[in-house]
């Protein structure tokens, strides 16, 4: 995995891991601090651009396709990046879908798409366009 280019990711990433890890129930997926860094990122940068001439409003859920209820799978899964998220975003702007990110063959990958997340997943919201000073 690269390194994040946006500081705020690393400086967040390990509170925001141990802060879930105290509060998932058994056998809940988490992501580690290097994801977390990564979805931030990516979430971060995504926002920046412009699809179809608006900035990306997506939710990022980080569990595996088999914890997803009826997912709507992208064949093959697209890298996690910013670029792949503001394309993806005009299909998946309504409010409840949420894109699916997980590991697969040692790197994150949105897998697709789904309504519904268990309780206490790790979601990430990308509502607006990030300021960057």
């Amino acid at each position: 995995m690269s390194e994040p280019h946006y500081p705020a990711a690393r400086v967040f990433a390990g509170r925001l891991e141990a802060h879930f890890a105290s509060h998932a129930p058994e056998g809940m997926p988490l992501p580690d601090a290097s994801e977390i860094e990564a979805l931030i990122d990516a979430g971060f940068w995504a926002s920046l651009q412009r699809e179809e001439g608006y900035a990306p409003e997506i939710s990022l859920a980080y569990l595996p396709p088999e914890r997803a209820v009826r997912p709507l799978l992208l064949a093959p899964p697209l890298p996690l990046g910013p670029r792949a998220l503001a394309q993806l975003a005009p299909a998946v702007e309504r409010p409840g879908i949420h894109l699916g990110v997980f590991r697969q063959a040692g790197e994150l990958v949105v897998w697709g798409t789904t309504r519904a997340v268990p309780a206490l997943a790790f979601v990430l919201e990308v509502v607006a366009p990030a300021c960057w000073w």
